[in-house]
């Protein structure tokens, strides 16, 4: 099949609305306990996931079940349902996140909201948009007039005006995207790359900046490795942030 942009996007919608649609309709929210902070409604959304991408042919790289070689040039890093914990609480802030790399690099994200609140995508070098329109990230260039989102937590006051911590980090960077806040940080022992992926493209596309420790975003390393991971609306705010990481009491 020949997998143009149109093609892969269209398909990482139809992905992730049936991650959310199957898992609304799931009431089972109990551990799995066979995966860190795995519920059973993750296995339902990740298996009616991968029967879409199984009968496209695509190679699979999920949270929950792993590695699937298809010997496809394209590679689905797939998060079916980012805030599992949030979900399993009833807190309505979670989404499904998938990246779609062509010969290992990302092409299309989308990260699909719960509850009907709206889309992210992007494909590269096309921009990004939120319920279809194009979107840009905040003007924003000081950290304390800034909103800052935060996984994990942060040993000290960073400077900025407010912090919010939404538990899930796709959700919390695809916002940046639309000025929704300046920045996010992890304080936690790192996101894996199906956390960070596809949100990471659509801010990029957006205009925003994205930084992980040790990795190229244009070649990602796709392991279930965990990295430290600064996202921000522009360099200035990525700076401010990146320098309090190496304040005395900051965890590396």
């Amino acid at each position: 099949m020949e997998w143009d942009n149109q093609r892969l996007l269209d398909l990482a919608l139809r992905v992730t609305d049936a991650c959310l649609t199957t898992v609304n309709d799931s009431s089972d929210w109990s551990a799995t306990g066979e995966l860190r902070g795995q519920h059973f409604g993750d296995v339902v959304a990740d298996n009616a996931a991968l029967k879409i991408l199984i009968d496209a042919g695509v190679n699979v790289f999920s949270e929950e079940s792993g590695v699937l070689d298809q010997t496809s040039s394209i590679t689905a890093v797939l998060d079916p349902i980012d805030g599992s914990t949030n979900a399993a609480r009833g807190i309505p802030l979670w989404t499904s996140a998938i990246c779609l790399l062509r010969s290992g690099t990302p092409a299309v994200a989308v990260v699909r909201l719960s509850g009907n609140q709206g889309v992210f995508a992007a494909t590269r070098g096309h921009g990004a948009t939120f319920g279809g329109k194009a979107i840009a990230p905040s003007s924003t260039t000081s950290l304390r007039k800034a909103i800052i989102f935060v996984n994990g937590y942060p040993r000290h006051h960073f400077g900025w005006a407010q912090m919010r911590a939404l538990g899930s980090a796709a959700l919390e960077i695809s916002l940046l995207s639309k000025g929704s806040g300046e920045g996010f940080i992890d304080c936690s022992d790192g996101l894996a790359v199906w956390d960070y992926l596809a949100a990471a493209l659509i801010l990029s596309e957006a205009g925003g900046v994205v930084s992980v420790t040790g990795e190229d975003l244009l070649k990602p390393t796709i392991d279930r490795t965990r990295r430290k991971v600064i996202a921000a609306c522009n360099t200035q705010i990525l700076d401010a942030l990146r320098d309090q990481t190496d304040q005395p009491g900051q965890d590396e």
